[in-house]
């Protein structure tokens, strides 16, 4: 039984020659863009007059952002002292294959965190890192179709 849904209605942009799309998103309207660039465009064929982020950037965005969100809230209710806006960054990397029918799908999402956390909690930081891939809505929505692999270096602050 569904919880609740979420809906973002699409449009096709009027004279895109390259199906370029835009998306309304909830709560305040906002407006994305959505069409090919470089490796996509390459495979596809495609010349986009202009070059936009594709819906697999947008997935791996995502998938990237939520894990991290998870991982920075997950933090504090270990008792692991950190601001998370300031101590975690993260790269997400996704890794697209192409099938044998000439369709790139996304089979892989990486994301690297670099914590920085006093000496005395990294024990409890890798602990919340080991587990908070499962509590992720996202990675938990497209695993295991998708991959999800994530790396923590842990990083000493400087005490100036």
């Amino acid at each position: 039984m569904s919880a609740f849904t979420l809906t973002a209605p699409i449009r096709l942009v009027p004279g895109s020659k390259t199906l370029d799309r835009e998306a309304t998103l909830e709560p305040n309207g906002d407006i994305i863009r959505m069409g090919v660039h470089g490796p996509i465009a390459e495979h596809y064929k495609s010349s986009p007059v202009e070059p936009l982020p594709s819906v697999l950037d947008y997935m791996v965005a995502a998938i990237g952002s939520c894990l991290t969100g998870t991982f920075g809230g997950s933090l504090p209710r270990a008792r692991v002292p950190v601001v998370p806006t300031e101590a975690i960054s993260a790269v997400a990397t996704g890794f697209v294959e192409s099938h044998d029918d000439g369709i790139l799908v996304l089979r892989k999402v990486q994301v690297n965190y670099t914590l920085r956390v006093d000496a005395e909690h990294r024990a409890a930081a890798e602990e919340v890192h080991a587990v908070h891939a499962m509590r992720c809505p996202s990675a938990r929505s497209v695993s295991p179709s998708i991959e999800i692999v994530t790396e923590l270096e842990i990083v000493t602050p400087v005490v100036a």
